[in-house]
């Protein structure tokens, strides 16, 4: 539940820092208005206009679309205002459009790149962060979002010299980390932004509240709660210097989130209780979206199953704003665990069918990877940065020092080279006798390696001989015999219409065998090369597989996560083949009742486990079977391994193979 509260979190605090900023002067708006009434200048009436728009933008769309109109109007002739007005007509469809807006903010840092300004490099950051925040909230892209962040914002900020903005767009960088469950670097973002903002604390007492409630939280999810605590306290001290109600709601949630970790239920219910009160007071949906899953987690750690099924079911069922699509994939994980947990099975296995197939669409692992990439390009950027700075300025000191050093160098290196001449006539000799008994190893290990490789070779031209041979049997039985026995049972029908035979049960009897053959004969041509997995492919096989067996006394329970690549179609057949096998002894041999098969893929390497509830046996007695063999040259052909855990007299069989695949 954790990644679902953070974006929410992260939301917050970056659209407040650069998006629509809300100004609660009442008289704001008709100081505005003043000023644009009483200047001359049509530059200065223009952007007044434009912040009046702004002002309105997320109150009155129609009061916010007339005032931009208006400060076109006036600007229109001025090049750098008409960039302005790109920016703020962004900030106008910020709510209600995100594509148009994306495309106003990319027309708006265009049109400021001509100028080199620090207020024209503020206002692109302010364009590249409100983009990064739509990529982030509205298309859940966390890649691009914190590419721009490092790319775009972070250098246009630093030209501005505004340690405040450079502060919060590092607290923005290190919630995006946090987000991905990229702790640590979080953790490193989240103290640079504090240790710029510690220059002047009585100045930036909210940015520092940000930033230690945000650390807090990370160690929490670190469960390291001496750490979390120490920022919690820290972060009190700012906040008793605020009046915004969003923050105190945030440390209610963050205080909560540590009295559970600490076991003491009691005051992080209290603590998130008092949160709840004043998001409902304050109308602030998310916030209350945000304390309920605390208290969701809450119930859970308490074993309070009901309870948190309500707090869970509300959430999924209500409106969210800036919800993202991996939000579903927790709850519905998280209401399958509890329906689990309270017994309702049928309403379990519902929610993790759906968790599957949205499981199936979310790859975390590249986020994970792409982000380590864009951080280490950018820490790579600022280290040549001070490299090039640090040797313009020891340049001249280096060229004095060499030539006091270089006498003493020069004698130094004549004895070196008298002690390395002795050292190397001394690892010569050791060496030439340790390359003798390398060279005599390597030969050894070549020689096995050759006749492992050849080994395999001759697997896989028996196994590749018996698939097509399999094949072809399947082909001339269903096509040949098949068709044949099916011709001779519509010949058998027509004699019995035309004679009018209903009299005759032996006929019918007759017919009804003939069926059944039919039927064995397909049952058999399927098993020996399934049709499914020539044309959809491992997965729908192995699910018509399952299928087929799955009967009022065989359950068979088939999970295929996370296998996005597609791979060699031997491969496959070899795949199938191994469970097919293993299925196959868990029914025949085992006498199992409920089967659980899953299947897995991380990059080139799949993983299956088969699990039975059948009787044990001891796994030192299949070395000679037949069918136990074909699985371990088929698992040995795919470079992988195979382990049966098992015993004698005790119920219950697990598989567990890991192989090497081709995508």
């Amino acid at each position: 539940m954790k990644k679902t509260a953070l974006s929410c979190l992260f939301m917050v605090c970056a659209y407040l820092s650069f998006a629509q900023l809300p100004i609660t002067d009442a008289h704001y708006p008709d100081s505005l208005l003043k000023l644009s009434a009483n200047t001359k200048s049509d530059s200065l009436k223009a952007r007044s206009l434009f912040l009046l728009s702004d002002y309105w933008s997320d109150k009155d769309t129609l009061k916010s679309k007339s005032f931009l109109a208006k400060g076109l109007k006036y600007g229109d002739k001025y090049p750098y205002v008409k960039a302005l007005y790109y920016y703020y007509l962004g900030g106008y469809y910020f709510l209600t459009n995100s594509s148009k807006s994306e495309t106003n903010y990319l027309e708006a840092d265009r049109q400021l790149s001509k100028f080199n300004s620090k207020e024209a490099f503020l206002f692109r950051s302010k364009c590249w962060t409100n983009y990064a925040i739509l990529e982030f909230s509205i298309k859940d892209n966390s890649i691009t979002s914190i590419d721009i962040f490092i790319n775009k914002v972070i250098p246009l900020v630093k030209k501005t010299g505004n340690i405040q903005h450079l502060a919060v767009n590092y607290h923005n960088i290190g919630m995006i980390f946090m987000d991905c469950q990229q702790y640590s670097k979080a953790a490193e973002y989240l103290r640079l932004s504090i240790s710029l903002l510690e220059k002047q604390p009585n100045i930036y007492i909210n940015d520092l509240y940000q930033n230690h409630i945000s650390l807090s939280r990370n160690y929490l999810y670190q469960n390291n709660v001496l750490l979390a605590k120490k920022e919690l306290d820290k972060a009190k001290t700012f906040l008793i210097k605020t009046t915004d109600p969003v923050n105190f709601m945030k440390f209610y949630i963050v205080e909560g989130t540590y009295y559970t970790t600490t076991k003491a239920y009691s005051k992080a219910l209290q603590a998130l209780k008092k949160g709840e009160a004043l998001a409902v007071q304050s109308k602030d949906y998310n916030m209350e979206r945000n304390l309920s899953l605390e208290m969701y987690r809450l119930f859970i750690k308490q074993k309070a199953y009901q309870k948190a099924l309500a707090v869970l079911k509300r959430n999924v069922e209500g409106l969210v704003m800036y919800k993202h699509s991996s939000d579903d994939l927790i709850y519905y994980f998280e209401l399958s665990e509890t329906y689990s947990k309270l017994g309702n099975s049928k309403m379990a296995y519902t929610w993790l069918k759906k968790y599957s197939r949205l499981k199936d669409s979310l790859n975390a692992q590249e986020v994970e990877h792409k982000i380590s990439a864009l951080e280490v390009k950018f820490k790579t950027a600022e280290k040549e940065k001070k490299i090039i700075a640090l040797n313009a300025e020891n340049e001249k000191a280096n060229l004095s020092a060499k030539n006091s050093k270089l006498i003493s160098w020069l004698f130094g290196i004549a004895c070196l080279f008298l002690l390395i001449v002795a050292i190397l006539g001394w690892l010569f000799y050791r060496s030439s006798k340790k390359l003798t008994v390398q060279k005599d190893l390597n030969h050894q290990q070549q020689i096995e390696d050759f006749d492992r490789r050849q080994k395999i070779k001759i697997v896989q031209a028996m196994l590749n001989a018996k698939e097509e041979e399999q094949g072809r049997v399947a082909r001339d039985l269903h096509d040949g015999l098949g068709g044949t026995l099916a011709g001779i049972k519509i010949n058998l029908s027509h004699y019995a219409t035309k004679k009018e035979s209903n009299g005759d049960p032996e006929l019918y009897q007759i017919m009804d065998q003939m069926e059944g053959s039919i039927n064995d004969l397909r049952r058999i041509a399927h098993d020996m090369m399934p049709e499914m997995l020539l044309k959809f492919g491992l997965e729908e096989s192995l699910r018509d597989l399952c299928a087929s067996l799955t009967s009022e006394k065989l359950n068979i329970d088939f999970k295929y996560l996370g296998a996005k690549h597609v791979f060699l179609p031997q491969q496959q057949i070899s795949i199938y083949r191994i469970i097919q096998e293993a299925i196959h002894n868990a029914v025949k041999h085992a006498a199992a009742k409920n089967i659980l098969l899953q299947c897995s893929q991380n990059d080139n390497r799949f993983y299956i486990t088969i699990e039975d509830d059948g009787k044990g046996f001891d796994p030192s007695y299949l070395t000679k079977g037949m069918g136990i063999q074909n699985m371990k040259n088929r698992v040995a052909y795919l470079d992988g391994e195979m382990e049966i855990l098992s015993a004698e007299n005790k119920p219950g069989t697990s598989i567990n193979i890991e192989l090497n695949v081709t995508t």
